[in-house]
């Protein structure tokens, strides 16, 4: 299957998730087991993070988990993340990584996160605005589970 294709299938599995499901947790639970059921190897992995008022916190992860579950302000890239408030892509000898904030308004909501080894798949530009996509959809669906009364 070639890349449009695939991310044309994960993107319909992803909006179905939310159909599926009750409670913000469980909508995140959907998405990474969408991704994690197209991952090709044990090394590949998605997590979701939520922020606090001190930390973030791994709400969930498929795969391996190769950031803490835990992580106070300041400490990890997840802070250079959000201190960015955009999508950053790392590349190490053998490991992709990409790293996505998403918000409501200008208030962090969290961090979607994925390691991926190269051998198992090129990262490439049409990723990273599918991953957008993914951030977007997130973020209109917390609206959903925790709506505001604030229309600013």
């Amino acid at each position: 299957m070639d890349k449009s294709n695939l991310l044309d299938e994960l993107r319909l599995e992803i909006g179905l998730v939310r159909d599926q499901v009750e409670t913000l947790s469980s909508f995140y639970i959907g998405i990474t087991r969408k991704f994690a059921n197209l991952m090709q190897d044990r090394w590949s992995s998605v997590a979701i993070y939520e922020t606090t008022s001190n930390a973030f916190i791994m709400k969930v992860c498929a795969g391996p988990c190769y950031l803490e579950r835990l992580i106070p302000f300041g400490e990890s890239i997840l802070s250079t993340v959000a201190i960015r408030g955009e999508l950053l892509f790392q590349e190490e000898a053998n490991l992709q990584k990409v790293f996505l904030p998403f918000y409501k308004d200008h208030h962090l909501l969290g961090i979607i996160t994925g390691h991926i080894p190269k051998e198992s798949y090129e990262i490439t530009e049409e990723d990273f605005s599918f991953v957008k996509e993914v951030g977007r959809f997130i973020e209109v669906q917390h609206e959903i589970f925790y709506p505001s009364n604030y229309r600013g």
